[in-house]
C-alpha cells in the first residue's frame, strides 16, 4: 500500500463534505447521450412519407400502428446489414432471424417464458456464469428457476467446463426426464401441435464479450465448446451481447464471432432449431431510455416463435414506435458517405470510455495496493478489481460509501442467487463502471477508495449496514 500517495485516515468523513461519487452506476453519462441525433431521427421518421405507410397489415407499418410481430421489416433488414458490417460477416443476417424487443432485459424474460418449462420439470436447470450481471438472477427467479439455478465459475477468458459437465451429469442421474408432452401441457396453445413450440431441457446465461461485471471476453475455443455442449445436452444458451461494439479504440483485433454465429454456421439444416440466442440492445449504444433491442437466433425457428407469443401477437412489436424513431440512425450518413449515423454515435462513446479506462487503471495502480488484480479495461462498461487476499473487500466497500463518499459495487452483488451458488466474490472483488463518471471523477473515486482501505487497515469498520442501497 503506497500510503504516501493518499491522505492519512482522519476523524472527519469525506462523505460529509464532498459530493458522493457513484462508480457503481452502469449507465452512460448524460453528456454522452445523443439527444440531438435522436431528435433529428425522430423528425425524419415522422415527416417522411415513405416511413409512414397506411396499411396497418404491411410488413413495415406506421410508427403509431400495431407493429408486425417481429418488428418492422425495414428495421430488421437494416439491423441485419449493420450487424454483418460490424462483425465482418460474409452476408447480412436474415431479417427472419431477428425479433425486435424493448431491451435486453425484456429479451431475456420473453426467451425464458417461451423456450423453457421449469414448472413441469422439463427444463431441469439454469446455468448462470458467475460472477453475473446482478439483476439477471431476478429474471430467472420470475421465470420459475428460483430453486433451479446453478452457478458456473468464470475465469478471465473462459468458464469452468469441468464443473458444468459434472453438474449436467449429476442432474441427469438424479432428476428423471419429463416427457415433451407433459412439458408442453400447461404452455401449448389450444389446437397447436407440439412441433410448433420448442422448449429446452436446460438453459444457460452469460455475457461473453466485455462481461458485466468482469470486463473480460471468452476466447474462441470457449465459445465453440459451449455451442457443442449445448447441442449435446439440449441447452438454450442466451448471451447478453450488449457490450460487443464498445471495444476500446486501441483494440484493433476483430471481435470473436458470437455464439449465435458459430451455431448458425454449423447447423445441419438451416431451418432446424438451434441452441443459441444473441440478446442485443441499443440501450448501451444510444441510451437506455430508447428501449429498443433485438434477439437474433441461428435459424428462423426461434425468432418466429418469439413473434408468435400470445402477448406479442396481441400488442404487436413491443418497440414499434421507438424502433421507427431509431431507424434513421441505422442508415448511412449520405449516399456518398456509407458511414452509418449509429457508428458515429458509438465512436463518441468508445473514445470517452477508452480515455476513462486508461486513467482509471493508472489510478488503481497508483492508489491501491501493488498486488491488486485488474480484469477488463479493454471495452464495455466495467473494470473488475481484485484486492489482496488479506483485505476484506466487502468491508472496504461499506467503509468507502459511509466514510469516504464513493460508491462501488461489491463483488457480492454479482453472485448467482440460490442455495450453494455463492462463490465468495465479495471477499476480494470490486466492480467499477467507466460509463457514468468522467475521468477526473474516476481518479478521485479511486483515491477515496484508497483512503477507505487505509481506514480498514487501521481497524475501522462500519457498524451495521451503512452500505449503498441498490435498486
Amino acid at each position: 500500500m503506497k500510503l504516501a500517495l493518499v491522505t492519512s485516515p482522519s476523524n472527519s468523513s469525506t462523505a460529509e463534505c464532498s459530493p458522493t461519487l457513484d462508480l457503481l452506476r452502469g449507465h452512460p453519462s448524460t453528456s454522452l447521450l445523443p439527444t440531438a441525433a435522436v431528435y433529428e431521427a425522430a423528425s425524419v421518421a415522422l415527416n417522411s412519407p415513405s416511413l409512414l405507410p397506411h396499411d396497418s397489415y404491411a410488413e413495415t407499418r406506421h410508427p403509431l400502428h400495431y407493429g408486425p410481430d417481429k418488428g418492422n421489416l425495414i428495421v430488421r433488414e437494416e439491423i441485419g446489414r449493420w450487424t454483418a458490417e460490424r462483425y465482418r460477416l460474409k452476408q447480412a443476417v436474415a431479417p427472419d432471424h431477428l425479433y425486435l424487443t424493448n431491451g435486453a432485459s425484456y429479451g431475456l424474460q420473453i426467451a425464458l417464458s417461451l423456450f423453457t418449462s421449469p414448472g413441469t420439470g422439463y427444463t431441469k436447470r439454469a446455468f448462470i456464469v458467475s460472477p453475473t450481471y446482478f439483476l439477471a438472477s431476478r429474471t430467472f427467479e420470475d421465470a420459475g428457476f428460483a430453486d433451479k439455478m446453478i452457478a458456473i465459475k468464470s475465469t478471465e477468458t473462459s468458464i469452468d467446463f469441468d464443473a458444468l459437465l459434472q453438474h449436467l451429469q449429476r442432474v441427469e442421474n438424479e432428476i428423471p426426464d419429463v416427457s415433451l408432452e407433459d412439458g408442453l401441457k400447461p404452455i401449448l396453445r389450444s389446437g397447436a401441435k407440439k412441433e410448433q413450440k420448442r422448449i429446452y431441457k436446460y438453459v444457460m446465461y452469460g455475457v461473453p464479450t466485455y462481461s458485466n461485471p468482469t470486463g473480460e471476453t471468452w476466447d474462441l475455443e470457449t465459445r465453440t465448446r459451449v455451442v457443442d455442449i449445448a447441442r449435446e445436452w439440449d441447452i438454450l444458451v442466451i448471451t447478453d451481447d450488449v457490450y460487443d461494439l464498445l471495444g476500446n479504440d486501441d483494440q484493433k483485433e476483430p471481435l470473436y464471432p458470437r455464439l449465435v454465429t458459430l451455431d448458425a454456421g454449423t447447423l445441419q439444416n438451416p431451418i432446424s432449431t438451434c441452441n443459441t440466442l444473441s440478446n442485443c440492445s441499443f440501450s448501451k449504444l444510444v441510451g437506455p431510455g430508447i428501449r429498443v433491442g433485438w434477439l437474433e437466433s441461428a435459424s428462423s425457428v426461434l425468432a418466429k416463435q418469439l413473434g408468435d407469443g400470445g402477448a406479442n401477437h396481441s400488442g404487436g412489436c413491443p418497440c414499434q414506435f421507438q424502433s421507427a424513431i431509431l431507424y434513421p440512425l441505422l442508415l448511412p450518413v449520405s449516399p456518398r458517405n456509407p458511414l452509418r449515423k449509429i457508428d458515429t454515435i458509438i465512436s463518441t462513446l468508445t473514445a470517452a470510455y477508452t480515455s476513462r479506462c486508461r486513467v482509471l487503471i493508472d489510478a488503481i495502480e497508483e492508489y491501491l495496493p501493488e498486488n491488486t488484480e485488474i480484469w477488463g479495461g479493454r471495452g464495455g462498461f466495467f473494470i473488475w478489481i481484485g484486492l489482496p487476499d488479506s483485505i476484506n473487500a466487502k468491508e472496504v466497500v461499506a467503509l468507502a460509501a459511509a466514510k469516504e463518499g464513493v460508491i462501488v459495487a461489491s463483488g457480492e452483488m454479482s453472485e448467482c442467487s440460490g442455495e450453494g451458488n455463492k462463490m465468495g466474490w465479495g471477499d476480494k472483488w470490486i466492480r467499477i463502471a467507466v460509463s457514468y463518471c468522467d475521468g477526473d471523477e474516476l481518479v478521485e473515486g479511486v483515491k477515496r477508495l484508497g483512503r477507505a482501505l487505509e481506514r480498514w487497515n487501521a481497524g475501522e469498520r462500519v457498524e451495521g449496514d451503512e452500505g449503498p442501497v441498490i435498486k
